[in-house]
């Protein structure tokens, strides 16, 4: 089975590493994906809806697929195994030729930097929600409760009230030391 996720943001870890976080669409279920710095930027820059002057290498790999009839239908993170993410685009021919779906193999940071750039949706297997995945009821402390000050602006969204005490204990322990940076920056590195 697959759970139809969306980018939450970037973020820097305490080690100074970007990382993309994706969550479902209850925001119950969050993915950390540790990647590089030029991905990241690129996933931040797609995020806040800025072109750079020249295309970079992922708005390059976009037109190409968008000047020779090719869509891209879906990105899958597919498996998480000794530390590494994989994932698969799925691309099919938007003139009827060639074979149907084809999968192409790819890092989940390219795949997501081209998911956003072709508005595609996101799907991450259970298996990788469960090796990796951060669920919101195991995240978040009483004395935390009334100050949410520190949580991802998404959570805030949610009233105090719809969250146990134990939640946001551990969401913030999770998040803890993650910079997403000020909305509309890029995170510092």
């Amino acid at each position: 089975m697959m759970t139809k996720m969306t980018v939450e943001g970037i973020g820097i870890d305490q080690q100074n590493n970007p990382l993309v976080l994706l969550c479902d669409e209850e925001h119950r279920t969050f993915v950390p994906i540790w990647i590089g710095p030029s991905e990241a930027m690129s996933i931040q820059m797609e995020l806040d809806s800025r072109q750079p002057p020249r295309p970079m290498t992922h708005d390059l790999l976009a037109n190409i697929l968008r000047e020779m009839g090719v869509q891209l239908v879906k990105v899958t993170v597919n498996d998480f195994e000794k530390q590494v993410y994989y994932a698969t685009l799925h691309l099919e021919y938007l003139h009827g030729s060639g074979d149907g779906v084809q999968e192409i193999d790819a890092r989940p940071s390219d795949a997501i930097a081209l998911a956003l750039r072709a508005q595609c949706q996101i799907w991450v297997s259970d298996q990788v929600i469960e090796k990796t995945g951060i669920q919101r009821e195991e995240v978040l402390s009483e004395e935390q409760l009334e100050d949410t000050s520190e949580l991802p602006s998404r959570a805030e969204d949610v009233a105090p009230d719809q969250l146990t005490p134990n939640e946001i204990s551990k969401f913030v322990k999770l998040l803890e030391g993650v910079d997403f940076g000020e909305e509309g920056e890029s995170p510092k590195n």
